[in-house]
This record gives structure tokens, C-alpha cells and sequence, in this order.
């Protein structure tokens, strides 16, 4: 899958320690201004720098296309018009809101805990230690429903061993 990311979903799957396997499992893409966003302040945060060394290893690959006066969302909403991806990753309340108002399919940073998990890159024990590292930094409704899809998968594999 080619997947748009802004800001918001790339700092909270470095924080949780989910974005290298989302890298090696997606072609990521984030306009350049998503770049500057996040990498400006190496020195005073961490994620910054794991970030910028991902771009520089390739985990990551900048589009340059959009001017640097757009904001990060505003960038990623263009490009997703102008070029084919299959999806924005995104994780602000807002933005996905407007992506709903004009039926553009998106992905939060706890739905790649369930994308990888049925795509086998995740047992489900891994997907509760992810999704425990994530909890700090996404909504208790998004824990939730993706506590539930953990809860069905374990039962519907169970199932199966019968």
C-alpha cells in the first residue's frame, strides 16, 4: 500500500515504537513540509532525530511537490488529490473529519496494529504490547475498539482450532 502520512500519526507511531514495521510493511510517504514539521527541533526531541534518520535510510521517502506555506495536513490533502495513494494516515480529530466530509479512506495509528496483525507481521501478544505502547498517545475510544478487534481475533483463531 502507498499511504500518505502527516505529522501527527508519524510522531506517535516513533513514540511507540511502531513506525520502523510500518515502514518495512507500507510504502510511506509525507510531503516535505510533514518533514520540516517534525525534524526542525533534533536537538530537543528524540523522535525527531530516529525520524530524520529514517528519511536518510530511505524508511521514509519526501515528496517535495507542495510549497512550504501549506500546512502539514493541508500538504498531505493535496498531494492525496494530485497523485494515486491508498490511503492518508492521520491521527488528528480534525483532519479526519475532513477526510470522512470527502470520502478519502484514512488510517490511524492504532489500525495498523490490526492491519499488521491480519497481515501475520504481528502475533497477538505483539499487538497488545504495541498497542499498549500507542495507548499513551491515542484517544480511550481508539484503545477500545482496537482492545476489541484484539478480543475477536483471539476468539475467531481459537475458533478455528477446533
Amino acid at each position: 500500500m502507498k499511504l500518505l502520512m502527516d505529522a501527527d500519526c508519524l510522531i506517535k507511531l516513533t513514540k511507540s515504537n511502531l513506525k520502523e514495521l510500518v515502514c518495512e510493511c507500507f510504502s510511506i510517504i509525507i510531503p516535505q513540509n510533514v518533514q520540516e514539521e517534525v525534524i526542525k527541533n533534533t536537538e530537543e526531541y528524540p523522535d525527531a532525530t530516529i525520524i530524520k534518520e529514517n528519511i536518510e535510510k530511505n524508511l521514509l521517502v519526501v515528496n517535495r511537490q507542495i510549497c512550504s506555506s501549506q500546512k502539514g495536513e493541508d500538504a498531505v490533502f493535496t498531494l492525496f488529490k494530485q497523485e494515486k495513494y491508498d490511503a492518508i494516515c492521520s491521527d488528528d480529530k480534525r483532519f479526519i473529519k475532513r477526510l470522512r466530509l470527502f470520502n478519502i479512506p484514512y488510517i490511524t495509528p492504532s489500525v495498523f496494529i490490526a492491519i499488521l496483525l491480519k497481515n501475520g507481521k504481528l502475533t497477538l501478544k505483539e499487538a497488545y504490547q504495541k498497542l499498549n505502547s500507542l495507548s499513551l498517545f491515542i484517544s480511550d475510544d481508539e484503545y477500545q475498539a482496537i482492545v476489541m478487534v484484539l478480543k475477536n481475533w483471539s476468539t475467531y483463531n481459537e475458533d478455528k482450532n477446533y
